[in-house]
């Protein structure tokens, strides 16, 4: 299945199995005027564009939505509808992310400079400041009790959820952190972009990060997300604004193979 959500409010649910298919298999909100009126649960959805969707893998039924409205809209797919609202954000709402083991907290950051993890059986939530918009957060997937926050100062900060201040604050890019990536096949590893071109590979072992590498991709414009791939553990997707999708192996790299103790690959 795939999400694509579109400047209008709403967003649509494709799937990718079906062949030769122009249009989603659902369509969730409604085409809106823009309004400051904040939304409600039901069918409607948003009043401004949707800039954030997070699929819950635990309960699978669950999506939810930050929107430029300030709010986050969670819906249940089986109906269509939106079934609850959050409003703790005081600006729009940037990223998303489901907890990887709890499938009720939801972590989420906004251009109010604040990270928040909220219970939604609750709808309690707890608040971080950063140093700026929050453009980009994770879960760590090594540790249950943390996430990651790239903001747009260029910072990328840990954070555990039973503390007030970060673990740790890297000075990470000189333009805004756009995209963070981990790999549960190796612990310690944490990959960021940036639109000010490049992509970096940090060892965060014992909460004391250090740059491994980092590499530059001027033809690309801005870097604006990227990924390990599940099955090759050293492949980054990355994507770009004028080079579409960038493929690098960091195996390729000596400086990562010593740091992580990494067998080289082929005609490395």
């Amino acid at each position: 299945k795939a999400v694509v959500s579109t400047q209008s409010g709403h967003y649509g649910r494709g799937d990718i199995d079906i062949v030769d298919t122009s249009e989603p298999v659902a369509v969730l909100g409604q085409r809106l005027k823009h309004s400051k009126k904040k939304p409600k649960v039901g069918k409607k959805g948003h009043s401004d564009a949707v800039m954030s969707l997070s699929w819950n893998k635990l309960t699978q039924n669950i999506i939810a939505s930050g929107s430029a409205d300030c709010s986050i809209l969670l819906w249940d797919l089986e109906t269509g509808s939106a079934k609850e609202c959050l409003t703790h954000h005081k600006d729009k709402v940037q990223t998303l992310c489901w907890h990887l083991a709890e499938g009720t907290t939801l972590l989420s950051g906004g251009y109010d400079n604040t990270c928040q993890v909220t219970d939604c059986r609750t709808k309690n939530s707890k608040s971080w400041t950063v140093d700026g918009e929050v453009e980009h957060l994770m879960w760590d997937v090594s540790n249950p009790f943390s996430f990651l926050a790239g903001t747009s100062n260029g910072s990328a900060l840990c954070i555990d959820i039973r503390q007030e201040k970060p673990l740790y604050t890297i000075a990470a890019h000189d333009n805004e952190v756009s995209g963070l990536a981990m790999t549960k096949q190796i612990p310690g590893l944490l990959a960021t972009c940036s639109a000010d071109r490049t992509v970096k590979v940090w060892q965060i072992s014992d909460n004391r990060p250090s740059c491994v590498t980092s590499r530059a991709f001027p033809e690309a414009g801005s870097l604006h997300c990227l990924s390990f791939c599940p099955d090759y553990a050293t492949m980054l997707a990355i994507g770009a604004l004028e080079g579409g999708l960038l493929m690098w192996d960091i195996a390729s790299n000596k400086e990562f193979r010593e740091a992580f103790n990494h067998p080289a690959v082929d005609g490395s």
